[in-house]
């Protein structure tokens, strides 16, 4: 499936108990198509190119959001090229088999008009990350904080990384829009965290800041791996970004590289995810305001742009490794109050076996979840295949690994997917409606008269 955004909202109970605060979430942006947040944008970006009949797209923007818009082109084969200016060997190395448009002999302080002027005469659509389409970029990111609303109402905080603005926005943006709707009834702090120098909206920001919020002291920033993401000048939603801010009485939060790479490392320790350092300024942000006691009690979520479960996926073909009775003893243990009787959920994972699909979700080589689905051997009447069981090992709440498996299986069934759901499982139906599946009929079963 390439479709972005429903990326798994978890609470951390082992953070919680770590930081002595109640109510954090991790909003798993790495759960996305291609693995980050930015996949939001580049499915918007692209189809609005097919729309205008462009011939190809011209990108340009941090390794991530380039990554995901080749991608997200790539799988419409959409012709792309990368722009690159001067002191971006970088772009080289990491894009070797792809096309550019070479600018490097040509003014950095003009920047906007090159990319403008390029795409204008050559007919190609502006995915520049800084100096494309901003209201799309805006819109595609708000959904984070509807998601957010959705699930949780109320939050206190949100803590998202800042670079040029664009998610600090559609994530105001989103909130301003549930709140209107009277889904919520205020907003949340939106704390930004980024770099304590080269940020030009940090920059603006402390300006008219009273420093006896937060520690800042004077950083001296190198241009490396962990900082050039988030280095803005040109371009950046500066007056937005503020405005969001302000209007949520939240802060811009700077964060040094060894803060950086202590919070992530933390992180990891503490919770089974998967991220890079470059893209954890949001956590550092949270853990930086924790550990100075200046987070009150209330529901905390922080935005990992690439943060994912550290899972691995793997598909069952026999009962070498587990044996059919332990595979069945852990579906019905999993299923909890909604599992069947042994012997008919032995005969589903025969049946799975046999002809069908047995995928289960690994953690350190310690399974946590399993999805069962057989073939009904039909091709026009009814969907081919049927999810009969979707189930995870308890503790597992929340961390999208139910949401996983299942995209798997809609990818290996080619979507020729049905399932049952119980009428009282609510939190089960409203997972299927968000991953794609809608209500058909009811299933009568005839008991006798």
């Amino acid at each position: 499936m390439i479709k972005p955004g429903k990326t798994p909202l978890m609470r951390s109970l082992k953070l919680e108990k770590a930081l002595g605060i109640e109510e954090i979430y991790l909003k798993l942006e790495g759960a996305n198509p291609f693995g980050n947040k930015y996949d939001r944008i580049s499915e918007t970006l692209v189809k609005d190119s097919i729309i205008q009949n462009k011939k190809g797209l011209l990108i340009d923007g941090p390794s991530d959001y380039i990554k995901s818009m080749v991608s997200y082109a790539q799988h419409y084969e959409l012709q792309v090229k990368i722009a690159l200016f001067k002191n971006e060997q970088w772009k080289k190395s990491l894009f070797q088999n792809l096309t550019f448009a070479d600018f490097r002999r040509n003014n950095l302080n003009n920047k906007h008009e090159i990319i403008d002027s390029f795409c204008k005469n050559n007919n190609y659509y502006n995915a520049s990350n800084i100096y494309g389409n901003k209201n799309l970029g805006i819109i595609s990111l708000q959904k984070i904080s509807e998601e957010i609303s959705e699930r949780l109402g109320n939050a206190s905080t949100v803590f998202t990384q800042l670079s040029n603005g664009f998610t600090v926005s559609g994530i105001y943006n989103g909130f301003l829009n549930k709140w209107v709707e009277g889904e919520i009834n205020k907003y949340p702090q939106i704390f930004s965290c980024t770099i304590p120098h080269g940020n030009a909206i940090y920059k603006d920001y402390k300006k008219s800041l009273e420093l006896n919020e937060i520690s800042i002291d004077d950083y001296d920033v190198k241009v490396n791996k962990y900082t050039k993401n988030l280095f803005a000048d040109e371009g950046a939603l500066l007056q937005e970004t503020l405005n969001a801010i302000y209007d949520t009485d939240g802060k811009i939060i700077p964060v040094d590289e060894a803060l950086l790479k202590e919070s992530v490392q933390f992180l990891r320790k503490q919770e089974n995810i998967s991220l890079t350092t470059q893209e954890g300024y949001s956590f550092a942000g949270f853990y930086k305001l924790a550990k100075e006691g200046k987070l009150k009690k209330g529901k905390h979520v922080i935005i990992l742009n690439n943060g994912k479960s550290d899972l691995d996926l793997k598909r069952i073909e026999n009962f070498n490794e587990y044996s059919k009775e332990t595979i069945t003893q852990w579906t019905k243990d999993w299923l909890q109050d909604y599992s069947d009787t042994f012997n008919e959920t032995e005969e589903a994972i025969e049946k799975a076996m046999e002809n069908g699909y047995i995928i289960m979700a690994f953690r350190n080589n310690i399974p946590q979840g399993i999805g069962v689905v057989v073939n009904l051997g039909f091709k026009k009447v009814i969907p081919t295949y049927h999810l009969v069981y979707i189930g995870t090992k308890e503790g597992n709440k929340g961390r999208g690994i139910a949401s996983e498996l299942i995209n798997n299986l809609v990818d290996i069934t080619g979507g020729k997917l049905s399932l049952h759901v119980d009428l009282e499982n609510k939190r089960a139906r409203t997972l299927y409606q968000k991953l794609g599946f809608k209500t058909a009929y009811y299933r009568m079963i005839y008991m006798g008269q």
